[in-house]
C-alpha cells in the first residue's frame, strides 16, 4: 500500500517544533607464588567479564554471500536468517524488519517497509511511504513501532521520526535539520532527545517533555547519535567535529550516566561510525570505519567492528593498544571469522 503522509508529517513536525522551546590464602598454608584474585588480595585485577549474545550481522565474508545472520557467541554458533542484506530484529528477535529505498526522479522517493517472522519468513508487514527514510530502530515495548530518519528526498533535510508500521500513523517528529538531533528508544518506550544545544529530555510517545541535563559538548562537537543502555542507567551520545566547511573531521563516543553525570571519553579515534549495547549492558560494540572522515574526492576506506567494557575510555581499538577486542564468529562453512560490519543488533 503506498501511504500519502508528507502533509501530515509536515503538521506534526511543525506541531513538535512549536512544542521545543575464599575466601582467600586459605588456612595459614605457604602463600603461592602467583595468587589467584580473591577479596583477600585487591592488587590482582578481576577476571574480565565474557561478552554473551547474539550478533545479527550482514558480513558477506561470513555469509561466503547476501543476507542476514545471528552469531552466537556463546555457543559458537550461525545461523542464516534471512537472504536480504541489514535485516533488523525486532526486540524479541521474532520479526524481521527490512527498508529498500528508491527514487524515482521527478516522480517523487519511496521506501518500502516489510517485516517477516524470524520463524520462516512470512510476510507480516508490506507498505511504502513517500519519502527516504533510514535505518529502521524498533522500540523495545512495540516491534511495529519504530524510529528512523525521513526526509522527502534522500539529499534533504532530515527528521527524527516514530512511526507505527500498523496504524501508519507518525507518533512523533522533530524539525527537519541538516544535524538533526540525535533520539534514542529508553528501555520503557519512551525517547531520550539528546540537542545540538547540550539539552538532553526525555519523555513518552504523546507525553510531555522532561529536563533531564545541559552539557557544553567538547571540541565544539555535534551529537549524531545517542544509544542508551539495556539497563537504562548509562547512554553513549556519539559525536562529530565539524570543519569551517560544514564536513565531517572526525567522530567519536562519549559516555555518560543517564541523568548526564561522570561524561567521559569513551573513543578516542575520530573514525567510529556506530555504536551498540550488549544485552547485559556490559560492554559497547562500535564500529569503525576509515571511511568515516571523507576528503573532496571519496569516502571509501576499510570498515571493521570492536568492542570495550562500559568503563574503558579513551579506546583506540587497534591491535597493538590492547584496549579493545574484535569479535570471532563462525562462518557457515564451519571456519572461524573475525565479524565485520555491518552489525545491525547485539541481543541476548
Amino acid at each position: 500500500m503506498h501511504i500519502k503522509f508528507i502533509r501530515r508529517f509536515a503538521a506534526i513536525a511543525l506541531g513538535c517544533s512549536a512544542l521545543l522551546a575464599g575466601c582467600g590464602g586459605g588456612g595459614g598454608g605457604e602463600v603461592a607464588s602467583n595468587p589467584g584474585t580473591t577479596p583477600t588480595n585487591p592488587t590482582t585485577p578481576l577476571p574480565a567479564p565474557v561478552a554473551a549474545g547474539r550478533l545479527w550481522s550482514s558480513d558477506t565474508t561470513v555469509l561466503d554471500g547476501q543476507g542476514t545472520f545471528v552469531a552466537d557467541l556463546v555457543a559458537g554458533t550461525t545461523v542464516k536468517v534471512d537472504t536480504v542484506s541489514e535485516s533488523v530484529p525486532s526486540a524479541d528477535g521474532s520479526e524481521l524488519l527490512r527498508r529498500a529505498y528508491t527514487s524515482n526522479g521527478s516522480v517523487g522517493d519511496v521506501t518500502r517497509i516489510t517485516s517477516v517472522r524470524t520463524a520462516d519468513g512470512k510476510l507480516v508487514v508490506d507498505l511504502t511511504v513517500d519519502g527516504y527514510a533510514g535505518a529502521l530502530l524498533p522500540s523495545p515495548v512495540a516491534p511495529h513501532v519504530v524510529l528512523t530518519r525521513w526526509a522527502p528526498s534522500i539529499n534533504e533535510d532530515r527528521s527524527a521520526v516514530v512511526y507505527d508500521i500498523d496504524t501508519q500513523k507518525v507518533l512523533f517528529a522533530t524539525p527537519p535539520s541538516a544535524r538533526p538531533e540525535a533520539v534514542a528508544w529508553l528501555p520503557d518506550g519512551q525517547l531520550l532527545r539528546v540537542k545540538p544545544s547540550g539539552q538532553v529530555t526525555r519523555m513518552a510517545l504523546g507525553g510531555t517533555e522532561q529536563a533531564v541535563a545541559t552539557l557544553t559538548w567538547p571540541e565544539a562537537r555535534v551529537p549524531q547519535a545517542a544509544y542508551v543502555s539495556p539497563d537504562g542507567t548509562k547512554v553513549v551520545v556519539q559525536l562529530a567535529a565539524l570543519r569551517d566547511t560544514g564536513s565531517v573531521a572526525g567522530v567519536d563516543l562519549w559516555m555518560m550516566n543517564i541523568d548526564g553525570s561522570n561524561f567521559t571519553r569513551f573513543t578516542k579515534n575520530d573514525l567510529i561510525a556506530n555504536a551498540f549495547w550488549s544485552p547485559d549492558s556490559k560492554f559497547v560494540g562500535f564500529t569503525k570505519d576509515t571511511g568515516i572522515v571523507c576528503t573532496a574526492a571519496t569516502c571509501q576506506g576499510s570498515c571493521n567492528v570492536w568492542y570495550a567494557g562500559v568503563t574503558a575510555s579513551n579506546v583506540v581499538a587497534v591491535a597493538a593498544s590492547g584496549d579493545a577486542q574484535q569479535f570471532s564468529v563462525k562462518r557457515l562453512s564451519g571456519t572461524t571469522a573475525t565479524l565485520s560490519c555491518p552489525v545491525m543488533a547485539w541481543t541476548r
